[in-house]
């Protein structure tokens, strides 16, 4: 049994490095938002021809900075895409590591079934240690879901008020509760911390 639970330990400790790799992707993210926030705010100021003063004599000035915010939105859209592959990658690593932990209990003695209730010293039951894993794969998948639907909604024309409800929404994280999963770690780990 303690032999399982060390290896459970060890999913555990690579779910943490994941969420904190998830932790570095999210301010990348909100950084690349914000970008894109003050290019398309730059992009409203420069459509409008009376914002031009004399420059308005230069023939088409106002198309060569609207194409340049258009290329450089365009890069920052880019960036968001490469990124969003990358949470993907995580929530994928995530639910290989709770399929390969229940694998991994399942796949022991036929005793290990009777002992998914049965709770030693300080460790939690076998049952906790998967549950927790799948919940913080849930979490982390809800999460990318949200995260897809806000960033495929944010186009050249949004809106301010848009951005800026995109923008708390990914600061949120809404379907990530840090208290609830730094809770399940503070059990996984108990012995360590006594």
């Amino acid at each position: 049994m303690e032999t399982l639970v060390r290896k459970l330990q060890q999913k555990y400790r690579k779910v943490r490095e994941d969420m904190g790799r998830w932790d570095e992707l999210q301010s990348r993210l909100l950084s690349l938002v914000r970008s894109a926030s003050s290019v398309i705010d730059r992009m409203q100021v420069l459509a409008e021809t009376k914002n031009y003063g004399a420059l308005r004599s230069i023939p088409g000035i106002r198309e060569a900075l609207l194409w340049k915010q258009m290329e450089t939105l365009e890069i920052i859209f880019c960036s968001m895409r490469d990124t969003m592959k990358e949470f993907y990658g995580i929530v994928l690593s995530l639910e290989k590591i709770a399929r390969d932990a229940s694998q991994l209990v399942k796949g022991g003695s036929a005793q290990t079934s009777k002992q998914m209730k049965l709770q030693i010293g300080l460790w939690p039951n076998l049952a906790y240690f998967l549950d927790g894993l799948m919940s913080i794969y849930e979490m982390h998948q809800s999460d990318y879901v949200l995260k897809v639907s806000l960033v495929s909604s944010l186009t050249w024309n949004s809106s301010p008020s848009d951005i800026a409800a995109i923008i708390q929404l990914l600061i949120d994280q809404p379907n990530i509760p840090k208290d609830e999963a730094q809770a399940i770690f503070d059990i996984i780990f108990a012995e360590e911390i006594c």
